[in-house]
C-alpha cells in the first residue's frame, strides 16, 4: 500500500495527545483485533515506549487517526473492537523514525481485519534511525567552517538506479556536521565551501594586476595567492564524483565520514552579454546559472562561486575550480518584455581564465504545443504538461492555458518523458510531434529544434485491484509493478504498490492500454523501470488490457 503523507503528519501530532493510552485496551466482545509486538529490526528485542497507530485506508477517512497506543516493556500493542476493513499500521519511538509496517521506501503493508484473517500475531520490525557525521578539514588539517554538506542517495524510486540529492547540513565552527534520521541505503557526500581567506573579487584583482609599479606587482602576486577556491569535494576527498566512496548505512548505524578539502587556484569566467545596464540597472535580469554534471549526469548548481557584474555588458563569475561547466545565459529582455526568457546555454571546459560571448551560445530548444480535450469542455484548472529529463533530473512544467496552449522555457536538447500533471482523472490519450522524435511518452529533442506537441486528453482512468498469490495462498509484502507495453519509452505509465496482509493491492489512475502486472517477492532492489531487468519476469506476469475507466480485478502469481 502506498504510504500517505497526510497520515504521517497527523500521526506525528496525534501521538502527543494519545500516547498515554495503555498498550492493552479493555477487551471488546464485538469487532476484530489488530495486535502484535514491536521489535528492534536489528536485535529482535521488544521496543518499549513505541507509539503505534492505525487508521482506515478507505478514501475519505485516511486522515482520521482512529487509535494510538504505547507499547509496554514487552513491546506489545493491541487494537480491539474494529470494523471489518483495511488499516494502515504505523509506529515510531525514540531513535526510530515514523514508519509503516514492513516498509519499503514510500510503500508499506496494510493490515486487513476480517473473518478468517489472522491480524493478531503481527511482528512490527522497527528500523532504527541511522546517521552520518564527520569533520571537514582543509589540507592543513584546519576545520572548514560553514561548509554546505549535501547527501546524495542511490535511489530506485523512479525505476532506474539514480543518485539524487536528499538532505543537507552545515559544518559548525569546528568543521563538524551531522545528518540524522536516515533510512538504510547507499549514500554519497558532497561538500561545497570557500576558503575563509579567499579573495576572488575580479574588479580588485584587475586593478592590482594593471598597477605598473613594484608595489603594485607585489600586491598582484599576493592577490593571486589568495585567489583560490575549493572544488566541489566528494567523500573522502575527491573532486570527481566518479571517485566518490559510497557510504552504506544499515538500520541504527552511525557512520563517520570525514572530508578533506584542498584549495586550488580559482578561475574566472568572463561573459560578454547583450545586457547594457550595470548591476543596479533595471535591464539586468540576472546572472547566468552555472552547473556541473555529477554522478549519472545530474545537473548540479555551483554554490561556492562568487558572482559580480564588473562593467556594463560583462558578467565575471569568480571562484570557479577547473572542470566542465554548463552555463545558462540570462535574457537581456526585461521581465515584462514579450518573449523574455533565458537566452541560451554553453558548455565549457575551464583549465584557465576564459572569456566567452553570450551571443555565441547555443539557443534553448523551443517546445510548445496545444491540447484538445475530448468533448470540448472548458480547460480544467490546475492541469499542466511536464517534461522530465531522467539523466539530469531536470523537470519543466507548463500550465495549460484557457485555450489549451502551453510552452516550455529553458529546454536543452536531450531525451525527455512527457506527462500530464493534475487531478480529475484526465490522461494523455495520444500525441503527435513535429520538429522532434516521439516514441511512446519519450521525446528526443535535437539541437536548434523547434518542437510542437499536439495532444489529445481524455478523461476516465481505471483502477486495477488484485491479489498476489504464492502456492495458492495470499502473499503479503510483494512489490507489485504495472508494466506498460514498450516499457522503455513509457515510464509515466508505470504504477506500483505493495501487497497488504491479505495479499491485496490497488493500482490507481491507470491509463488505457496494454500492460503486464508483476508480483515480485524480493523485487525492491531491482531497477523495475529497466526493460532488460524486467524481461525475465514478464512471462510470469498477468497480462491486462485497460479500455476505459472502472475497476479490474485480477490474481497474480508471486515470483
Amino acid at each position: 500500500m502506498f504510504a500517505r503523507l497526510a497520515f504521517v503528519v497527523l500521526f506525528a501530532f496525534g501521538l502527543s495527545a494519545q500516547s498515554n493510552q495503555p498498550a492493552h485496551p479493555p477487551s471488546v466482545q464485538q469487532g476484530y483485533r489488530i495486535a502484535g509486538v514491536v521489535v528492534n529490526w536489528a536485535t529482535g528485542q521488544p521496543v518499549a515506549g513505541a507509539s503505534v497507530a492505525i487508521a482506515p485506508t478507505t478514501q475519505g477517512t485516511e486522515r482520521d487517526i482512529s487509535h494510538s497506543v504505547t507499547t509496554g516493556a514487552d513491546g506489545r500493542f493491541a487494537f480491539a473492537g474494529l470494523s471489518r476493513g483495511k488499516y494502515s499500521l504505523v509506529a515510531a519511538a525514540h531513535g526510530f523514525m515514523f514508519q509503516g509496517f514492513e516498509r519499503h521506501g514510500m510503500y508499506a503493508t496494510a493490515i486487513v481485519a476480517g473473518p478468517d484473517l489472522d491480524s493478531e500475531h503481527l511482528v512490527f520490525r522497527l528500523q532504527a534511525d541511522a546517521s552520518i557525521e564527520g569533520t571537514v578539514t582543509d589540507e592543513n588539517n584546519d576545520p572548514v567552517q560553514n561548509a554546505m554538506v549535501r547527501l546524495f542517495e542511490q535511489s530506485r524510486e523512479e525505476g532506474r538506479q539514480r543518485t539524487v540529492p536528499m538532505n543537507q547540513g552545515q559544518t559548525d565552527d569546528q568543521g563538524q556536521f551531522r545528518i540524522g534520521h536516515l533510512e538504510p541505503g547507499t549514500y554519497y557526500l558532497a561538500v561545497s565551501a570557500r576558503p575563509w581567506y579567499a579573495q576572488n573579487n575580479p574588479a580588485i584583482l584587475r586593478r592590482k594586476s594593471t598597477n605598473p609599479d613594484a608595489v603594485g606587482a607585489l600586491a598582484a602576486q599576493e592577490a593571486a595567492a589568495l585567489d583560490v577556491t575549493y572544488p566541489l569535494t566528494f567523500y573522502p576527498g575527491s573532486p570527481d564524483s566518479a571517485s566518490a566512496s559510497p557510504i552504506v548505512l544499515h538500520p541504527g548505524e552511525r557512520v563517520t565520514a570525514d572530508v578533506v578539502m584542498r584549495a586550488v587556484p580559482a578561475l574566472h569566467l568572463r561573459i560578454r552579454t547583450s545586457i547594457s545596464g550595470g548591476a543596479g540597472d533595471a535591464g539586468m535580469v540576472g546572472f547566468p546559472r552555472v552547473s556541473q554534471r555529477i554522478f549519472d549526469g545530474y545537473l548540479d548548481s555551483v554554490f561556492n562561486a562568487s558572482e559580480s557584474s564588473v562593467e556594463p555588458g560583462v558578467v565575471d563569475i569568480a571562484g570557479l575550480a577547473p572542470g566542465h561547466y554548463v552555463i545558462e545565459m540570462p535574457s537581456s529582455k526585461g521581465s515584462n518584455d514579450k518573449g523574455a526568457n533565458r537566452e541560451g546555454y554553453r558548455e565549457v571546459d575551464l583549465a584557465g581564465d576564459l572569456e566567452v560571448n553570450a551571443n555565441d551560445s547555443s539557443g534553448f530548444v523551443t517546445v510548445a504545443g496545444s491540447v484538445l480535450f475530448e468533448g470540448a469542455p472548458p480547460v480544467p484548472k490546475g492541469l499542466a504538461m511536464q517534461l522530465s529529463n531522467q539523466e539530469t533530473s531536470e523537470n519543466f512544467g507548463s500550465e495549460i492555458r484557457d485555450k489549451g496552449q502551453f510552452e516550455f522555457e529553458g529546454i536543452k536538447p536531450g531525451r525527455y518523458t512527457v506527462a500530464l500533471q493534475g487531478s480529475g482523472g484526465y490522461f494523455l490519450r495520444k500525441m503527435s510531434v513535429t520538429g522532434a522524435k516521439l516514441t511512446g511518452r519519450t521525446l528526443e529533442i535535437g539541437a536548434n529544434s523547434s518542437a510542437h506537441i499536439a495532444a489529445t486528453v481524455g478523461r476516465g482512468v481505471a483502477q486495477v485491484d488484485g491479489v498476489a498469490l504464492r502456492a495458492g495462498l495470499p502473499f503479503a509484502g510483494a512489490m507489485i509493478v504495472l508494466v506498460p507495453r514498450d516499457a522503455a519509452n513509457n515510464s509515466p505509465l508505470f504504477r506500483r504498490d505493495q501487497s497488504d496482509s491479505d495479499g491485496s493491492f490497488t493500482l490507481p489512475n491507470v491509463v488505457p492500454g496494454q500492460y503486464t502486472v508483476l508480483a515480485l517477492a524480493n523485487g525492491w532492489e531491482l531497477e523495475w523501470g529497466n526493460p532488460a531487468v524486467l524481461q525475465p519476469y514478464l512471462k510470469g506476469g498477468e497480462a491486462v488490457q485497460i479500455t476505459g475507466d472502472g475497476k479490474l480485478q485480477i490474481e497474480v502469481q508471486v515470483q
